[in-house]
């Protein structure tokens, strides 16, 4: 077994027989503190691997979690991941993409979760569903009064069957084009901006994850134009409005006259 370190990425060269998380964790740990937003272990050039080599995933994912990060395993070989299935509790806790790359554009969007609000500013929460655009123009205007900061949430639901960790590659270019474009309209009025994505096992965690997480002022949704996720989250406003945490202000799109 060749370990390799460089960057953000531990290369694991040739046949992983056993538990190699101990010759791993001193790299690792180096690189957590250029990269506190976790780093990748790329396999492609895996030869072999065994159950006992498995639970080098099984420890990592313990430890990293100690340190609050995230480890994306990239490059699995076919065979590889018929063995890790067969050793449930790293299958049920591994996050994997197919490649380096789209390892770490994942952690790239863990990296827009992280950075913190601005200090003393009262934060508007726009959730980036149906026709986002008119909630993002309505948010945009009350924080460009109220001069507070706009926080842009997309969700990205994660199947049951996968850690939750885990990359997917096209949601997360739809919610980075998504966030992007509504930086840009904010940045039109001057405002502090932050871009998150959450991570879901349905959408209708949604609003009360993000009021939970940020304990925003003012939540913005649009209502017009909805997928079924969006759907699941309408559903569940009744019981938010019940007894609101806080100000939620509904969007809909005015109907065109034919």
């Amino acid at each position: 077994m060749i370990i390799e370190a460089r960057r953000d990425v531990i290369t694991l060269r040739g046949s992983l027989t056993d538990n190699q998380w101990p010759a791993i964790q001193a790299a690792a740990k180096i690189m957590l503190e250029e990269y506190p937003r976790g780093i990748i272990i790329d396999c492609s050039h895996l030869t072999e691997i065994t159950e006992a080599g498995a639970r080098t995933f099984l420890d990592a994912m313990r430890w990293i979690q100690r340190c609050d990060a995230k480890i994306i395993v990239a490059g699995l070989p076919e065979s590889a991941l018929q063995v890790i299935r067969q050793v449930r509790a790293v299958a049920s806790q591994l996050p994997t993409a197919p490649t380096v790359e789209d390892a770490r554009l994942s952690l790239g969007l863990e990296e827009l979760a992280a950075k913190a609000p601005g200090k003393g500013l009262n934060i508007i929460a726009v959730l980036l569903i149906g026709d986002w655009q008119e909630a993002a123009d309505v948010a945009c205007r009350v924080a460009d009064r109220r001069r507070d900061e706009i926080h842009f949430f997309d969700l990205i639901r994660v199947p049951r069957n996968l850690p939750l960790a885990t990359p997917l590659p096209e949601a997360e270019a739809v919610a980075r084009r998504k966030l992007e474009e509504a930086e840009r309209k904010a940045r039109q009025y001057k405002l502090n901006v932050v871009k998150r994505v959450e991570r879901v096992r349905s959408a209708a965690e949604g609003v009360p994850k993000i009021i939970r997480d940020v304990n925003p002022a003012v939540v913005v949704i649009c209502v017009s134009q909805v997928d079924e996720e969006g759907h699941e989250i309408v559903q569940t406003m009744p019981t938010l409005l019940a007894d609101p945490p806080c100000t939620i202000i509904y969007v809909r799109k005015p109907a065109v006259q034919g």
